[in-house]
C-alpha cells in the first residue's frame, strides 16, 4: 500500500516525458558551473591587510548587490546546462493534451460509437473520422506502446496491430446505438488490473453528449474510486469532439397502430438551429412494406408532432415502413423505422381475494372503454387450474404462491410474462420468499404523518416519463402502511425515508415487481392511479408484446430477439441507402424467424445537449480535456519541444554573458577640468 501510494503521487505529478529519458542522467551536468565555483573560492585564502581594510569598509554597501549579480550569473549557467541536456532528452509537448505522453507501456482507447458520431460538422468528415488520424499521428512519436480498443457496442477490449489500422476496423465504425461512458469505464478496470501494463493512458474519444456520459448515473464514484485503487493510477485524457452541423433535423415514430383499417402514424419531427418563428416545408419519403410515397410536411418551431393517416388495403394488418427526412450533415436521425400490427389482447390474471383491493386492481388493469385489455379473477383457489400460457400479467396479492403455483410463475417470468406482487393485509411478514424477495412486518406511519415516495426510475422502466418527458405523478403516493422488503432486487421507487416502495427482479426474459403496499385506503391512497394506473397500464403492454409479430426496439438492446441457427434479414428497401449490419449496429426492420421488428436509434441520440469541461471534472477530477477541431487536417496529439530548450539554453547564455560585461569607466578629468 505504501509503494501504490507513492507512486500515484509521483505520476499525478510528473510534467512531462520524454522520448529518450536515459539521457537525463546527465542532468547532473548542470551542477558543474557550481562545482567550479566553489574551487574558485576555496583556493583564495583571505589574508588580513590592513591598507586594505579601508577599502574593504567604502565598499561594503555594493557588496550584497555584487553578490546578487554573481549568484543569477550562476544560476544562468546551471539553467543553460539543464536545458542543453533537456533538448538531447527529446521533450514532447502534446499540441492538444498538454505534455506529451510518452515513456507509456499502453493506450486503451476508449471510442464512443454512438451515432451522434457520425455527424458532419465540416460536411466532409464525421467526427470519428478525425480520431485515426489524431491517433496515429501521435504514436509515430511514440516508441514500444501498445494501442488497445474499448468501443460502446461491443463493450470488449481488442487489441490493434498498428494504429494506422483503427480507420478501417469495423469495430471502430459508427453504429446507430448509443453509448455508456461511465460503464465502458468500469469494463476497462479489470482489464487494468490484469495487464499489469506498467504505465498507462485511458484517451476517451467522444462527442460529450450528455446521454453518453450519464452524468448523474451512480457508476462514476465506484469509477474514480477503483481506478485510484490501481497500483498505478493511469491519466485520462479526453479528446472532446464538440462540433456541431450548424443545422440539423431529425424525425422519430413514436407509435404506429392500426385504426379502422388505415395506419396511423405519430411522428415527431426536431429542428436544431432553425428559426423557431420560421416555418417551413419539408418533403419526406413514407415507405410501407417497400411502397414508397411522397408527402409534404409542415414545421413549425423547434418540435413539430405530426400524425399522419395511410389507407392500407382490406388484407393488409400488419407489415413495415420507414419515414426519411432528406438528408442533412446528420443522417442518422433522418429516418425512423416502425412495424405495425393487430394490437394482441392482454390478458390480465388478478389472484387474490375478492374485496375493495381486488375490486381496485381489476379496475385499474382493465379500465372500462380501453380496448385490449380483459381482467379476470378466477373463483377458483387451485393454482393448478391457472393457465398462463396466454396471460400477459399476473397479479398477485394475499398469501404467497405455493410451491406447484410458484413454479408456474417462475416458468412464466422466464419466457417473457410479468408478475406483480403485492402484500397481504396482515401485520406479519412473510416467511416464503419468491426469487429471493420477501416481504417484512407491516410498518405504519407516525400519527398525522405518511409515507411518501420521492424519487422514482425516470429514465427507464415502467415509471419512465412519457415521449413528452412529463413524468407520471407518483411522488402523490401517501401511505399509512407499508411492509418493507427483504432480498436483492432493483429499485424502481423509493419513499422518502429512502426504503423501497417498488422493487424489481428480472428472470429469464421477464420479471417481478414488488409493492410494498396495498391500493386500500386504510393502507395508501395507492387507488388514486398517481402511481398504479401508469404502472399495470405499461406492464399489461410489456407483457402483450411477446404475443406480437412486430416489435419496436433499439440498437443493441438486450431484448433483441435471438436465435442460435438463425441470423436475423434486413426487410426494408432503405438499405441500399444505409450501411449494412445486424440489430445490434444498424437501425432498420429486420426478420427472424416468424417475428418482425424495427430496430432504432436511442431517441436521447437526437438530444444535442452536450457536458461543460465543468462537469467533466466533477466526474473525473484529473482528467485532461483537449478541444478537437474536425476540420483540421491530420493534427498530432503531442509535438517534439526540442527547440524550445534550445531557445531556453540559449538565452540563459546570452543574459549572462550581458551580465559578465565589465562596466564602462568613468573618464578622469583633465588638469584643464581641474582648474
Amino acid at each position: 500500500p505504501l509503494y501504490s501510494s507513492a507512486a500515484s503521487d509521483v505520476y499525478k505529478r510528473q510534467p512531462m516525458s520524454f522520448t529518450s529519458p536515459w539521457l537525463l542522467w546527465a542532468l547532473f551536468t548542470a551542477s558543474i558551473p557550481i562545482i567550479i565555483h566553489l574551487v574558485n573560492r576555496w583556493r583564495h585564502r583571505s589574508v588580513r591587510w590592513a591598507a586594505m581594510e579601508f577599502l574593504l569598509r567604502a565598499a561594503r554597501e555594493t557588496r550584497g548587490t555584487k553578490k546578487l549579480l554573481h549568484y543569477l550569473i550562476l544560476a544562468l549557467r546551471v539553467l543553460a546546462v539543464a536545458a542543453l541536456v533537456t533538448a538531447f532528452a527529446r521533450p514532447l509537448l502534446g499540441s492538444f493534451f498538454g505534455w506529451g505522453s510518452s515513456g507509456l507501456n499502453e493506450v486503451l482507447l476508449v471510442l464512443d460509437r454512438s451515432a451522434s458520431m457520425d455527424a458532419r460538422p465540416d460536411k466532409t468528415n464525421s467526427l470519428r473520422d478525425t480520431i485515426p488520424p489524431l491517433v496515429k499521428s501521435t504514436f509515430d512519436q511514440l516508441a514500444n506502446c501498445r494501442l488497445s480498443l474499448l468501443d460502446s457496442t461491443t463493450e470488449t477490449i481488442t487489441q490493434i496491430p498498428a494504429p494506422e489500422a483503427l480507420a478501417d476496423l469495423t469495430v471502430s465504425k459508427v453504429t446507430d446505438g448509443g453509448a455508456d461512458i461511465p460503464s465502458l469505464l468500469q469494463k476497462a478496470i479489470p482489464y487494468l488490473e490484469e495487464s499489469a501494463s506498467g504505465k498507462t493512458e485511458i484517451w476517451i474519444a467522444s462527442d460529450m453528449q450528455s446521454s453518453s456520459w450519464r452524468p448523474n448515473s451512480p457508476v462514476w464514484s465506484s469509477v474514480r474510486q477503483r481506478l485510484a485503487a490501481l497500483p498505478i493510477p493511469p491519466s485520462v485524457r479526453i479528446m472532446a469532439l464538440r462540433d456541431r452541423p450548424e443545422t440539423n433535423r431529425s424525425i422519430r415514430i413514436t407509435q404506429a397502430q392500426i385504426n379502422n383499417g388505415r395506419l396511423v402514424l405519430d411522428m415527431e419531427i426536431l429542428r436544431q438551429g432553425f428559426d423557431p418563428n420560421q416555418p417551413e416545408e419539408v418533403p419526406v419519403n413514407i415507405s410501407v412494406n417497400n411502397s414508397v410515397a411522397s408527402s409534404t410536411l409542415q414545421l413549425a418551431g423547434a418540435t413539430t408532432t405530426i400524425r399522419k393517416e395511410i389507407p392500407l388495403p382490406q388484407d393488409k394488418e400488419s407489415g413495415f415502413g420507414y419515414v426519411s427526412l432528406p438528408h442533412d450533415d446528420f443522417s442518422r436521425d433522418d429516418i425512423s423505422f416502425f412495424t405495425f400490427a393487430p394490437k394482441p389482447l392482454a390478458n390480465i390474471l388478478i389472484n387474490g381475494p375478492s374485496g375493495e383491493a381486488g375490486k381496485i386492481l381489476s379496475l385499474m388493469a382493465a379500465p372500462p372503454g380501453l380496448p385490449g385489455r380483459k381482467a379476470a379473477m378466477p373463483n377458483t383457489v387451485h393454482s393448478g387450474q391457472f393457465n398462463l400460457s396466454s396471460q400477459a400479467l399476473v397479479i398477485w396479492h394475499g398469501p404467497a404462491p405455493r410451491a406447484d403455483m410458484e413454479e408456474k410463475l417462475k416458468t412464466f417470468i422466464e419466457e417473457g410474462g410479468l408478475v406483480l406482487f403485492l402484500p397481504d393485509d396482515t401485520a406479519d411478514g412473510t416467511r416464503r420468499q419468491f426469487l429471493g424477495v420477501s416481504w417484512g412486518a407491516m410498518e405504519t406511519a407516525p400519527a398525522d404523518e405518511y409515507f411518501r415516495v420521492e424519487s422514482w426510475d425516470r429514465q427507464r422502466g415502467f415509471l419512465r416519463d412519457g415521449t413528452d418527458q412529463t413524468p407520471i405523478p407518483a411522488n402523490r403516493l401517501r401511505a399509512i402502511r407499508r411492509k418493507p422488503l427483504a432480498g436483492k432486487y432493483r429499485v424502481l421507487a423509493s419513499w422518502d425515508d429512502g426504503t423501497c416502495a417498488l422493487g424489481q427482479v428480472r428472470a429469464g426474459a421477464g420479471s417481478a415487481l414488488f409493492l410494498t403496499t396495498l391500493p386500500k385506503y386504510s393502507w395508501s391512497n395507492l387507488a388514486d392511479g398517481h402511481l398504479l394506473l401508469p404502472l399495470l397500464q405499461r406492464m399489461a403492454d410489456r407483457g402483450a408484446e411477446r404475443f406480437s409479430s412486430a416489435i419496436s426496439l433499439r440498437v443493441n438492446d438486450h431484448a433483441l430477439p435471438q436465435s442460435a441457427t438463425d441470423v436475423p434479414m434486413r426487410m426494408d428497401d432503405a438499405q441500399g441507402s444505409r450501411p449494412p449490419g445486424s440489430p445490434v449496429d444498424t437501425a432498420g426492420v429486420y426478420r427472424l424467424g416468424a417475428q418482425t421488428y424495427a430496430v432504432n436509434r436511442p431517441w436521447s441520440e437526437d438530444n444535442p445537449d452536450q457536458l461543460t469541461d465543468e462537469k467533466i471534472h466533477i466526474l473525473l477530477p484529473d482528467a485532461a480535456i483537449s478541444a478537437m477541431q474536425g476540420g483540421v487536417e491530420n493534427p498530432s496529439l503531442v509535438q517534439e519541444a526540442w527547440k524550445l530548450f534550445l531557445l531556453i539554453a540559449l538565452g540563459c547564455l546570452l543574459l549572462e554573458a550581458l551580465l559578465c560585461l565589465p562596466k564602462r569607466m568613468a573618464k578622469r578629468p583633465t588638469p584643464a577640468n581641474r582648474l
